[in-house]
């Protein structure tokens, strides 16, 4: 499996570019792919169906001036800590589900590496004593999946106040930043950005992985849809 590994970027071109990945992956016009990458600056990520303002602090994300993007994927929010966080995408020809168990068999081998054990939760969490290290999303298209999530070896919890969640879901599954760990945490001691990037290509190691890089047709691709992710029609859709 081709192994992909970016720079950081703002949020509508890393978007972009996974987008592109799976349109010309559904052509059979690129090969399954593992991606790592992170946002720059840090973002806020909203799934593709939820209503921006019930799920975005506004004050708090103007505070801190994070700027939101909103994916082609579901699920719901992630805070992507330039500092403390790994996004990671898995691209290939199997169903959603398989995707997110893929995945989580690598994010729970990364963590092994680092001295943690986690466990996949279903449908698409890898969680450390209950709490939450690792969300995922998806989205499929003829065939072709990918997914991708985050690997959150430092993340600022405190950042977590940009997210809102409606009352009647904290009330069931509390607040973010209670439901959230991450690797430092959890070893008591700060784990750096190499040593999670080692962790993690090991994790996935077992998928054959050869790096390589992104073909120009997909920089292309992702350059014209880069407009989507940085129009504010598309941000406030919902």
């Amino acid at each position: 499996m081709r192994l992909v590994i970016s720079g950081g970027d703002k949020g509508e071109n890393q978007m972009a570019l996974d987008e592109a990945m799976l349109i010309l992956a559904s052509h059979k016009l690129v090969p399954p792919t593992v991606r790592f990458w992170n946002f720059s600056p840090t973002t806020l990520s909203i799934g593709r169906f939820l209503a921006y303002h019930d799920w975005v602090n506004e004050e708090e994300r103007a505070k801190l001036s994070i700027p939101v993007v909103r994916r082609f994927t579901g699920g719901g929010p992630a805070l992507h800590d330039e500092e403390g966080e790994i996004t990671w995408s898995i691209l290939g020809e199997f169903s959603m589900e398989e995707g997110y168990e893929i995945a989580g068999r690598g994010i729970v081998k990364a963590c092994k590496v680092l001295g943690v054990e986690a466990k996949f939760t279903p449908i698409n969490d890898v969680e450390v004593e209950g709490k939450k290290i690792t969300g995922m999303a998806g989205a499929t298209r003829r065939g072709f999946t990918l997914v991708h999530g985050t690997f959150m070896y430092d993340t600022d919890l405190q950042k977590l106040a940009v997210i809102r969640q409606p009352s009647v879901k904290e009330n069931v599954r509390g607040k973010p930043s209670v439901r959230v760990t991450t690797i430092s945490a959890l070893l008591g001691s700060k784990v750096k950005r190499e040593e999670a990037m080692d962790a993690l290509m090991e994790g996935f190691s077992w998928l054959g992985l050869k790096e390589d890089e992104v073909s120009y047709l997909e920089k292309d691709l992702a350059k014209e849809l880069s407009f989507k992710y940085s129009n504010q029609k598309w941000l406030m859709i919902r």
